[in-house]
């Protein structure tokens, strides 16, 4: 490889593993976004990052119920019909930005999937995966590396529900295929709505490929119900080769959909202020190719909190005297810092540098 090529080209060779997305040491999760001053009553709701983008505000609801099972689910939302109560679904982390999920006040209801967490079938024969709505992307990334099988797509953070991943149409990136989004692999889901009185307040949609209402449960937003359990085409595990190229953004309207069109998994990052654009060549390898590394990302890592109030201080000090070169030129940094650690990707350790030395980077796909 010349030298023209090695300074735009950041590769090398790694077999990933999600399981290290973040380093050992201690820390705390994320404070639970229901918090009730006695017992499950007298409650607020917020999300993983303390407010809601709208009015940064915190949500207020009379009482939250935690489901373990589609029976004491069905029981739940049966009750809160009858009782006329506003009902909101709730998840154990709750990542969504938008305030979907504040309920009516002190009179609403939450129903939390923090419970319903229980992967239910894995089928490596027909490849499909079942589990409750609750269970966290990790746990069924996991599950299913352990089986030999992935999921097609699925976004990055292993911390999000599956029920909130496949409602708010979370994503990876592709043209290919059904789409980069989990929810676009659904095949089947159960869904618990409220119901007339003759119905004893409760209806129960078992939804298939061969129901049109299965489209909307798939991206419902939980507005149409709490969905209680989920099954997921799958498909045989496989690596995943991918490289970095930085380029000028001059023609990046134009490169963009070719792009995305040549590359399975293409992804790109846009620095508008640095006119620089950074491609990432990303399609699917044989398993059997060597490799040993991992994703490690510096933004997803635990951090201390008082690192976190001090960046956050710092921009609010920007935002208020509506500094923008300042703020352009903290920006400035960013491009440097994550293609030089290869936007956290690993080999053997170490981050992939420009460097002739680094040929191909491969990974078990279990994001």
């Amino acid at each position: 490889m010349g030298t023209q090529l090695a300074s735009t080209l950041a590769i090398c060779t790694i077999l990933f593993t999600i399981t290290t997305l973040t380093p050992p040491g201690s820390s705390s999760p994320p404070e639970p976004p229901v918090k009730c001053t006695s017992h499950n009553t007298n409650c607020t709701v917020t999300n993983s990052y303390g407010n809601f983008t709208s009015d940064r505000s915190i949500c207020r609801a009379g009482s939250v119920a935690y489901p373990a099972t589609e029976a004491e689910l069905i029981s739940v939302v049966a009750n809160g019909t009858r009782a006329r109560r506003k009902m909101k679904v709730t998840t154990r982390f709750s990542h969504s930005m938008p305030k979907l999920v504040c309920p009516d006040g002190t009179d609403g209801l939450l129903i939390s999937t923090k419970k319903l967490d229980r992967i239910l079938e894995i089928d490596p024969v027909g490849l499909t995966a079942t589990v409750q709505s609750g269970v966290l992307t990790g746990q069924l990334y996991d599950a299913l590396a352990r089986a030999g099988l992935a999921l097609a797509h699925t976004p990055y953070l292993r911390a999000l529900t599956v029920g909130g991943m496949i409602s708010t149409h979370a994503h990876g990136s592709t043209f290919m295929a059904k789409g980069g989004a989990p929810s676009d692999y659904v095949v089947g889901v159960t869904i618990v709505s409220p119901g007339k009185k003759g119905e004893g307040y409760v209806k129960v949609r078992q939804l298939t490929e061969e129901d049109e209402e299965l489209d909307a449960a798939r991206v419902s937003l939980g507005v149409l119900g709490v969905i209680s359990k989920i099954t997921l085409k799958v498909e045989p595990l496989f690596k995943r080769s991918i490289s970095f190229r930085k380029r000028s953004d001059t023609d990046l309207a134009h490169r963009a959909i070719s792009f995305g069109r040549k590359h399975e998994f293409a992804d790109i990052s846009w620095y508008p202020y640095q006119h620089r654009a950074v491609y990432r060549n990303d399609d699917r390898a044989p398993l059997q190719v060597p490799g040993d590394g991992a994703y490690d990302f510096f933004p997803m890592r635990r951090a201390l909190s008082s690192s976190s109030i001090s960046s956050r201080a710092t921009e609010e000090k920007i935002e208020a005297k509506e500094d923008a070169a300042k703020r352009c030129a903290l920006a400035k940094d960013v491009l440097p810092l994550y293609y030089n650690s290869a936007y956290g990707f690993t080999n053997n350790g170490a981050y992939c540098r420009e460097s002739v030395d680094c040929l191909f980077l491969l990974m078990k796909f279990n994001l």
